[in-house]
């Protein structure tokens, strides 16, 4: 296949898989943090200043509220994100353009994202690989799902895997203008997502083990290493608006202040851990093995394979390094609730299985179908996708945002309106859809009479409502929210 052909069936594939993220977009009612995303890119756009939830840097957040904004949007200093995206998102009609605005904002990542594993592949092995590797990475339900929430999710996906593939190019020729694209490319990365700069850090450290290259290396070329550094700090400056303001817990007045303050809440929550759930087990601090658990959950079967193929081969040795060091770089979290957040690793893997298929040819087709059908079965529940070795009760491995981050709420109202239903018993995980019929607390005892539902992150991950466990088998929204009827 010549490398003309190999970039058209690149960009008919972006294509495709750009269709089948947007046709999700109104199927779906906001998951748990993008009010607060939506609100802190609007106060960005509107004000200059980013003060809500600093946590996440300001990158994908104003790319998602761009839409909203040209369609009239306004930030009006609300108390908390939280409340101030629930107030932008409206009801009705108004609350599914809205919606569909922020998130069609998180497109440019996905496509950059492609536009890498399409580039790496091709350098490691040829156009048909390069191909093979882009249907593979934009057919992954983790990919298109994460592409269709306005989260920060992808855009780290996308700019980890290139500050990494152009530090490649930096290394075999540190030229002045090389130097300043990379570091641009580790100011996007970093002001996609904090865990980027673990995540670069172990990338760059497992790609220099396997390639045996010297540390003595960068004092000889200091210079460049210099303009790198040079460059990606005043990106990310100019990431925060050139602001200048003192850093208490530093005790110091410095440039970009809430990348700093940003970092100590990162810190803070790392600290800390977060309740998560996994293979049936509830934990605090989160499990040192839930990345390699969930991956193998949320990656279809015969991904796993032809990527596990692709490992053994010598030339794919950076990719493979590259996917690895995310990965152990997520173990060693206590925040557990996602696969999202090693999705990084997802574009190493993509390179290795795109060119495994390749080498075998024909024989990688039924890999290849399987792949495709598993995931397009599960359309359009990409966030809550499993494989076949989850079987029929997901929630009996996973919860959180990879099966019910709050996403059907939407499903929930129109199958209660169909019954006629005046209100429901439930705990919600969500609270910022807003539901057209009234909803009461959960009794903690057992289901009232009437309509009860639950939550499977509520239940899994938080024990609420404890009498899940015994209740008779219930119907099911979507893939995250029981219900039950109660005469």
């Amino acid at each position: 296949m010549s490398s003309r052909w190999a970039t058209l069936a690149a960009v008919l594939l972006i294509v495709v898989g750009t269709i089948r993220i947007a046709s999700t977009y109104t199927v779906f009612n906001a998951t748990i943090d993008e009010p607060d995303n939506l609100a802190a890119g609007l106060e960005y756009l509107t004000t200059g200043r980013y003060l809500y939830h600093d946590e996440n840097p300001p990158l994908a957040r104003v790319f998602e509220a761009v839409g909203p904004r040209l369609a009239g949007e306004r930030y009006r200093g609300g108390p908390a994100a939280y409340l101030e995206g629930v107030r932008i998102l409206g009801s009705g009609a108004h609350y599914d353009r809205i919606l569909a605005l922020a998130r069609a904002g998180v497109l440019p990542f996905f496509w950059a994202a492609s536009l890498v594993v399409f580039l790496w592949t091709r350098r490691v092995g040829g156009p048909l690989a390069a191909v093979l590797a882009t249907a593979l990475f934009t057919s992954l339900p983790p990919i298109l799902a994460l592409s269709a929430i306005a989260n920060t999710d992808m855009a780290l996906c996308a700019t980890v895997p290139l500050a990494a593939l152009l530090s490649l190019d930096w290394a075999r020729d540190p030229s002045r203008w090389r130097s300043v694209f990379l570091g641009l490319a580790i100011a996007l990365a970093c002001l996609s997502k904090f865990t980027a700069i673990p995540f670069l850090a172990a990338a760059w450290i497992a790609m220099a083990i396997v390639t045996r290259s010297s540390p003595v290396a960068l004092w000889e070329r200091r210079r460049a290493v210099a303009i790198v550094l040079g460059a990606a700090a005043l990106a990310i400056w100019a990431g925060y608006g050139f602001s200048f303001a003192r850093v208490e817990f530093l005790h110091l007045r410095l440039p970009a202040p809430r990348f700093f303050t940003g970092l100590e809440k990162v810190w803070a929550h790392q600290h800390r851990g977060h309740p998560s759930f996994l293979l049936g087990q509830r934990s605090e601090t989160g499990f040192w093995y839930y990345f390699p658990v969930v991956l193998g959950l949320k990656l279809p079967v015969a991904f796993s394979i032809l990527a596990a193929a692709g490992a053994l081969r010598r030339e794919l040795r950076l990719p493979l390094a590259f996917a690895a060091a995310i990965v152990l770089a997520g173990m060693a979290a206590r925040v557990n609730i996602g696969v999202r957040y090693v999705l990084p690793a997802t574009a190493g893997l993509s390179i290795l299985a795109g060119t495994a298929a390749a080498r075998f040819r024909y024989a990688a087709v039924p890999l290849l179908a399987w792949h495709l059908v598993s995931g397009a079965l599960q359309h359009p529940d990409y966030l809550a996708y499993t494989n076949e070795l989850a079987g029929g009760h997901p929630e009996r491995f996973v919860a959180d945002s990879d099966l019910d981050w709050g996403q059907d709420m939407k499903r929930l109202a129109a199958f209660l309106e169909a019954q006629h239903a005046d209100r429901v018993a439930f705990d919600r995980f969500d609270r910022a859809y807003p539901m057209p019929i009234r909803v009461v607390p959960a009794d903690p005892a057992g289901p009232t009479a009437g309509w009860n539902a639950a939550s499977i992150t509520m239940w899994k991950v938080f024990g609420d409502p404890a009498w899940v466990d015994r209740a008779p088998p219930p119907i099911r929204i979507g893939r995250g929210i029981l219900v039950w009827h109660v005469p």
